[in-house]
């Protein structure tokens, strides 16, 4: 590799590869975990000044992701420019070389392992209280990498910052796991808006609509009297453990709005179908 050429395509960028694998800070931000800018350039051998640069002069594209810390230095205090997640990987987009570049790729890639991955322990700085927002993502970016419950995670994070009182609303089935569209049969009833319909006849309608003769059931009851989901049922909802206030724990089924759909219940209009004309006197 020609270390002295532009690593970018055009002469866009310029920056020399210079040995890399230095030590990445992670810090807690009103925007989630960041990253100096500096420690991306140490980490992939690229010039600070090109990469900081990439950054100013392409406000709009990082609006949102990029945020000043003040950190210790070996002469005090000094302001960094630093990225989350997402303004990193658009900065490594625009630094990436569009072909022949592997070296630089494959730093690319440990860096971001490095920074975001895993083994990246966001702490705060001493005497730097715990933020919510940011325990919060870290607790459900650890549950992603591991399989665990994000649940349990969220609850450990309420807890670090002081309001462990509100983990018990993480069991309420509205959500599943805190994952926002997911609806109980409750909540999809409502969504229908017909005076007819409730819960246990929703149910039943899940459980036998011919929409399809050989996997038409949504649902269907088990030995234990419990809604399990069906192959075609899979495909709009997923099943999870539901723990009660007397921990007494079931299976429960959430749904994507998806399903109201797919049953028949609610129809898309068509984007050419023409409207109803308006009726006299109105």
């Amino acid at each position: 590799m020609d270390r002295q050429r532009s690593l970018a395509e055009g002469g866009a960028m310029t920056g020399d590869l210079v040995p890399a694998g230095q030590t990445v800070r992670v810090i807690p931000s009103e925007i989630g975990p960041v990253v100096p800018a500096v420690d991306i350039a140490d980490n992939i051998g690229y010039n600070r000044s090109t990469i900081t640069n990439t950054i100013t002069k392409n406000e709009r594209l990082f609006k949102g992701f990029t945020i000043f810390k003040a950190l210790p230095t070996g002469g005090g205090t000094q302001q960094f420019l630093c990225l989350n997640s997402v303004g990193t990987d658009r900065l490594l987009l625009l630094i990436k070389p569009a072909k022949d570049r592997e070296e630089l790729c494959e730093r690319v890639e440990r860096f971001k392992a490095k920074a975001f991955g895993l083994l990246a322990k966001v702490l705060p700085g001493p005497g730097v209280p715990p933020v919510l927002d940011v325990e919060l993502i870290q607790a459900r970016r650890i549950a992603e990498l591991t399989g665990g419950n994000l649940a349990a995670f969220q609850k450990i994070a309420l807890e670090k910052c002081g309001v462990g009182d509100y983990a018990p609303a993480l069991q309420v089935p509205a959500l599943v796991h805190g994952e926002t569209g997911w609806y109980n049969i409750t909540q999809l009833v409502a969504m229908c808006n017909d005076p007819l319909l409730n819960p246990e006849r929703l149910n039943w309608y899940l459980a036998n609509n011919p929409k399809d003769p050989e996997r038409r059931p949504f649902q269907y009851r088990d030995e234990n009297h419990l809604w399990r989901l069906t192959p075609l049922g899979a495909e709009h909802g997923k099943e999870y453990w539901y723990t009660a206030p007397s921990q007494h724990q079931e299976i429960r089924i959430a749904w994507r709005e998806s399903v109201l759909y797919a049953s028949g219940l609610r129809r898309s209009i068509s984007t050419d179908q023409a409207a109803l004309p308006a009726k006299a006197g109105s």
